[in-house]
């Protein structure tokens, strides 16, 4: 089996965010530090251009992008250049201070070639990020932009989010207590449609709505994640991050086009098992070799198990594939812990 040729993805600036919401895949937040390369940046660029034939868009997101405006006008531009189909930017809009700034960064990146944006509004994203900052940005996207190339994920939440207040951040904490923990758990998990991957599992598994021990994903491969799912990310450091894998790497870029053609999934051990037998054949091999017990702990998804054994195996051997280690340090938010 051979790495299918991806079509889309996005394009990861840095892993550096002011919002370390609780339920990122990549386990983003403010105590990352890097962010890509110019020079890497346009090589890249370049070697999307090269090797995806008929792309169906990528896009351009952190961490948070606007906080290295620069870079993010940089990679606008070239892609622009490029004749690479940029879906959008996306943002949290915790930038968005005022109503004059936004219209300032969108118009420089309108100029830039930038034709749509998406802005994150969701009871994660307020944690940190006031929803006026947020409505103020999709005013001022809705302007530069026009409102047809605005996307808001999730909108639905704006009404609900208001009630709590427009002008001050909403600690998720809040939520669990107005509504207790098996609405709002309802709410997060089905109602954002989380992805239990990264963040997800370690901070919100405990209020999934449904939890399952390790032996309910036997036989549950991540081949179509992995290696057909088309949809990749690479982060600031070159790693090729399939689908929304965050945290696990099919290795470093430097000529992708070369990379692509001569991947061979069953050089990298871990990413074998897990293309094979997914995170149960992951969980058994962590088990087998170095003792791994999960006693009666359940898990929102596979992709929850799979992050739980990976971060075990992270510190037990030099396994490449499990990288940046820094993921694996921001498992845990910055934010107060849920669970007492």
């Amino acid at each position: 089996m051979k790495l299918r040729p991806f079509d889309s993805g996005g394009i990861m600036l840095s892993y550096r965010c002011q919002c370390g919401c609780r339920h990122c895949v990549y386990a983003c937040g403010p105590r990352w530090q890097d962010w890509m390369s110019r020079d890497f940046l346009e090589n890249l660029l370049r070697g999307i251009k090269e090797t995806s034939g008929n792309p169906k868009g990528f896009h351009l997101a952190g961490g948070e992008a606007f906080l290295n405006f620069d870079l993010l006008l940089l990679a606008v531009e070239k892609c622009n250049e490029l004749g690479l189909p940029l879906e959008y930017v996306e943002t949290n809009a915790g930038w968005c201070v005022d109503y004059e700034t936004g219209l300032a960064k969108l118009k420089a990146l309108k100029e830039a070639g930038l034709r749509s944006i998406l802005i994150s509004v969701s009871p994660f994203h307020t944690e940190t990020v006031p929803l006026e900052r947020s409505l103020t940005a999709i005013r001022a996207a809705e302007e530069v932009l026009g409102a047809g190339n605005v996307i808001v994920y999730m909108w639905q939440f704006i009404d609900l989010i208001a009630r709590f207040g427009r002008e001050n951040p909403v600690p998720l904490k809040t939520w669990i207590e107005v509504f207790g923990p098996e609405a709002a758990g309802s709410l997060f998990w089905d109602g954002y449609a989380l992805i239990p991957g990264g963040r997800a599992g370690v901070e919100l598994g405990f209020l999934a709505p449904n939890k399952y021990p390790p032996e309910h994903f036997a036989g549950k491969n991540c081949a179509e994640e992995i290696l057909f799912s088309r949809h990749v990310h690479f982060d600031p450091y070159g790693n090729y991050i399939p689908l929304f894998c965050g945290g696990l790497s099919l290795g470093k870029v430097e000529n992708l086009p070369s990379f692509i053609e001569i991947f061979d999934y069953r050089k990298l051990p871990l990413i074998k098992i897990l293309v094979e037998d997914g995170p149960y054949g992951l969980f058994l091999f962590a088990q087998r070799e170095f003792g791994f017990n999960l006693g009666n702990k359940l898990f929102a998804g596979k992709c929850h198990l799979c992050v739980e054994v990976r971060k075990f195996l992270q510190g037990k051997a030099d396994f490449e594939e499990l990288t940046p280690q820094a993921f694996y340090e921001n498992l845990r938010s910055h934010l107060p812990p849920l669970e007492e």
